[in-house]
């Protein structure tokens, strides 16, 4: 018998039309202050929630025997964080801690699949600097070791077409940084090849996907900056373009088809195009950035500013950095996510009428649907 697959296909996506993503929270990792010269923790790393519906922020766990925190990812209401030699999972609604695991020299996170991607660097060296491990249980899956291609210390982490994009920097042998984008095919689990951004690509600490390519954020040497950008098709380099002297580490945010980056020398965020593949303004908000984020539902951006000893601030900005709230945070929240969850269309116009005829059917149900009004 033929049942009319179509039209149940039209009548889920009925149902599903105004459903769409809403900011549930915008968590924040404050690193805390760790005094180096004194060995001691002045200010615990903790995690916080920022709801962008009522303007208020809370601190929602405490992170102790880290001196500081890395980086944090949202996916399925689950919160993963990686603070020090730290990877932890929290529940995103209890704020609970569900699991931790030792992952020395721990740094930057990404998520595919049921996959956690993991980088590492540290002071010394380490055995790897890339693994991956189970989303839901923590464990280890597998590694790429330096003989597989893979020999510096590693920071940033973005996935594309089931391949990630991984910011080889060396940046743990200063002043001996790399200018290289490790490619991790992660359907074979295997190194493919490393990309050269060339000799004003060194550093790459920061990716960004956007308009099928990668981008990456260079620091250098810390007396200049550039922006690199990566054609995934042919796994090349299309340029490396020198963009500021003394930018910041890592303060830079893909929004609106812009880079927003931090100048240090003027202390102000200034906008790279990605269009016309150059700077094109500088933002006179006043802004100090030490942490940034890209709100694409509610069209802003999240930049956190910090004295890094005792506040710490969330500013909200518009994309032409008109600041339009702030909130007092922890101290140097360095990196933020987004906790995406459905929403029904509560903006729906008036109920919908269905008929199903003819009733009863035999071998065809037709479907139809019309708006009643409000």
């Amino acid at each position: 018998m033929y049942r009319s697959c179509l039209s149940f296909l039209g009548l889920c996506a009925l149902v599903s039309a105004g459903a769409q993503q809403t900011v549930h929270q915008v968590f924040v990792l404050n690193e805390g202050y760790y005094d180096f010269g004194g060995q001691t923790q002045v200010i615990p790393v903790s995690l916080g929630s920022f709801d962008p519906a009522s303007g208020q922020y809370t601190e929602v766990a405490t992170i102790p025997d880290v001196r500081f925190g890395n980086d944090v990812k949202v996916d399925a209401e689950l919160v993963y964080v990686s603070a020090d030699s730290f990877l932890l999972k929290y529940d995103a609604n209890s704020y609970a801690l569900l699991d931790q695991v030792v992952v020395p020299g721990i740094r930057r996170i990404a998520i595919w699949n049921d996959q956690l991607l993991v980088t590492r660097g540290e002071v010394g060296g380490l055995s790897h600097y890339f693994e991956v491990r189970d989303k839901a249980t923590l464990d280890l899956i597998y590694t790429i070791n330096p003989a597989d291609g893979m020999p510096y210390s590693c920071e940033a982490v973005e996935v594309l077409n089931d391949k990630a994009y991984v910011s080889m920097n060396n940046g743990f042998d200063w002043p001996n940084y790399t200018n290289l984008v490790a490619i991790v095919d992660l359907l074979t689990e295997s190194f493919e090849q490393t990309v050269d951004l060339g000799p004003d690509g060194y550093n790459p600490e920061h990716l960004m996907v956007s308009d099928g390519a990668v981008f990456t954020f260079n620091n250098k040497d810390y007396s200049g900056s550039s922006v690199s950008r990566i054609e995934p098709a042919t796994a090349s380099l299309s340029y490396t373009n020198d963009v500021a002297i003394n930018s910041g580490c890592g303060t830079s945010v893909l929004s609106d088809g812009k880079i927003y980056f931090m100048e240090y020398s003027v202390d102000r965020l200034a906008r790279f195009d990605i269009a016309t593949e150059q700077v094109i303004d500088t933002l006179f908000n006043g802004i100090s950035a030490y942490g940034t984020l890209d709100d694409p539902i509610n069209g802003v951006v999240y930049v956190s500013s910090t004295d890094y000893i005792s506040t710490g601030t969330l500013h909200i900005m518009t994309h032409d950095g008109i600041e339009i709230g702030s909130t007092t945070i922890g101290v140097a929240a360095g990196k933020m996510a987004l906790d995406l969850r459905a929403s029904s269309g509560i903006d729906e116009p008036g109920p919908v009428s269905v008929q199903l005829f003819p009733d009863p059917a035999d071998e065809q149900l037709q479907i139809t649907w019309t708006e009643a009004p409000g």
